[in-house]
């Protein structure tokens, strides 16, 4: 679209849609936004074990001083940013309701909501074309599927992405003052921090940011420099020394391969993982409607290409690790599609700028059903809360003094969740599966067995009292009267730290 054509729908915008008007619609679709995401909530169901053990868990020990320790604390390759933001909701959860969810939800309910900033920041971004623009990139954010899933996910990337995202539109303006610039880097900072595997996301963006103008390099430095502040305060909170996290993260991830332990894939894994995401149809539309806002929005997209390229050459990989890539194509993809629809109709006979506006608005929200229906959507992409509900019902059950978990069941039954302190012991691998029978000693120190449908050889005197349903399997918690004994080789702490987990 020329340069006359885009300032006539504009125009035509503002004439249709006073401010006030603007501020409504901005307002409607955050409350769409969050009755998508109070829907789709599910506390207790998980994308990945990061949501439990490493930031629920993790600021649960920080409020009580117990809990599981996994192998990413104990080699200190993680901040404590998360965990301490977490902790405070926590603290007041168990001070307002003790021995209830409330902190679990609160928690959970509160990260969400800071996930929602990517929705002003999507705002902001589709603001440098026009306000339709902005709206439109607003509503995709708000109801595409996936943001959906990932603003209800307890992990890094999620906040991250929104972060990093608030940070771009200023990086992106050629008029944006020094003060806007300066929030900006200290957003980008915080970013990395949550996530620095999303470094060379904010690498691009701040390169791009001194190629507009020299003399950004002093705002940029001090915004970072407030950042990398907030980040060693954290860092000396935990008693750790700042930024050591950092170089313990390469140590252990890519100098000694532990990520790789979880997975390896080729380096296209990404390519085939859009598809599975997207499918299709919206795949399709997705990259057509980047082409019209390509050249205003390069510096965000040569950022997503930077991020993926970059994750591309690690051996583990995960959909999630390229979120802030997604979500910005996304953003630039909506923009893009409004320019593609306003300009058949400047072809055709409709007058009304608010004609373009509704269609484009039905075809992403269409776009979304489609994706979600084609893929599974993202009860697809989380489950196991049953598993946790299970445990749960175990340490209600006051006679109950151990608890014992089929290891391939421990992270759903993280100590934070349940209502009381209660024992916890992690079974051996080939005991769910039938190939040994269940060691004598858990036996004796657990009187409650988180296991299959089936019960293990060795377990005699257990009854079934409660069952769930999963996909592939129907796992059960199982009880025995008696008492419990200590259990130092098969307790959840000793099994994981021999099990390197």
């Amino acid at each position: 679209m020329g340069r006359k054509g885009q300032d006539d729908f504009r125009s035509g915008d503002e004439a249709l849609f006073t401010p006030s008007v603007w501020r409504l619609l901005a307002v409607g679709t955050a409350v769409v936004a969050v009755l998508l995401r109070a829907l789709a909530f599910s506390p207790l169901d998980q994308h990945h074990a990061d949501e439990l053990t490493q930031y629920f868990e993790q600021a649960h020990r920080i409020v009580t001083g117990s809990g599981i320790v996994p192998w990413e604390a104990r080699f200190g390759i993680r901040n404590s940013l998360i965990p301490q933001l977490l902790a405070m909701p926590i603290a007041l959860g168990r001070w307002l309701a003790p021995g209830t969810m409330a902190p679990l939800y609160l928690a959970r309910g509160i990260y969400a909501a800071l996930t929602l900033l990517a929705l002003p920041a999507a705002w902001q971004l589709g603001a440098l074309t026009s306000r339709a623009h902005a709206w439109i990139a607003m509503l995709v954010v708000a109801v595409w599927w996936q943001s959906i899933l990932f603003s209800d996910l307890l992990l890094s990337e999620s906040l991250a992405a929104a972060i990093l995202l608030l940070a771009a539109a200023p990086l992106l303006d050629e008029g944006a003052t020094h003060r806007r610039i300066a929030a900006s880097a200290c957003l980008l900072g915080l970013g990395v921090l949550l996530r620095f595997q999303f470094a060379p996301f904010a690498a691009v963006l701040a390169i791009h940011t001194l190629r507009l103008e020299p003399r950004r390099w002093r705002p940029l430095l001090a915004g970072g420099l407030a950042a990398a502040a907030a980040g060693a305060a954290s860092d000396l909170l935990a008693g750790t020394l700042p930024f050591a996290w950092i170089f313990a993260n390469f140590a252990h991830n890519i100098g000694e391969g532990r990520a790789a332990r979880f997975g390896t894939s080729g380096p296209f894994e990404y390519l085939v993982e859009y598809y599975r995401h997207f499918g299709a149809a919206a795949l399709l539309f997705t990259v057509l409607a980047i082409v019209p806002a390509a050249r205003r929005y390069a510096p965000l997209l040569f950022a997503a290409a930077a991020t993926i390229l970059a994750h591309s050459l690690l051996a583990h990989k995960e959909y999630r690790f390229v979120w802030v890539a997604t979500q910005s194509v996304m953003i630039v993809a909506s923009v893009g599609s409004l320019s593609l629809v306003q300009r058949a109709f400047r072809q055709g006979a409709a007058r009304s700028p608010f004609q373009p506006l509704l269609a484009t608005a039905s075809i992403w929200c269409l776009l979304s059903f489609a994706s979600a229906s084609a893929t599974g959507g993202y009860r697809s992409l989380r489950g196991g809360g049953g598993l946790s509900e299970l445990a749960i019902t175990a340490a209600k059950r006051p006679e109950v003094c151990r608890l014992a978990v089929a290891q391939a069941y421990y992270l759903y039954a993280a100590p934070s969740i349940l209502p009381r302190p209660l024992p916890l012991s992690v079974v051996p691998e080939g005991v769910l599966e039938g190939r040994v029978p269940l060691p004598a000693s858990i036996s004796r120190s657990s009187n409650a067995l988180l296991m299959g449908h089936s019960l293990p050889k060795g377990a005699d005197g257990y009854r079934r009292v409660a069952c769930t349903v999963l996909p592939e399997e129907k796992p059960c918690l199982y009880v025995r009267p008696g008492t419990c004994t200590a259990d130092p080789v098969y307790d959840v702490q000793a099994a994981l730290e021999r099990a390197g987990l």
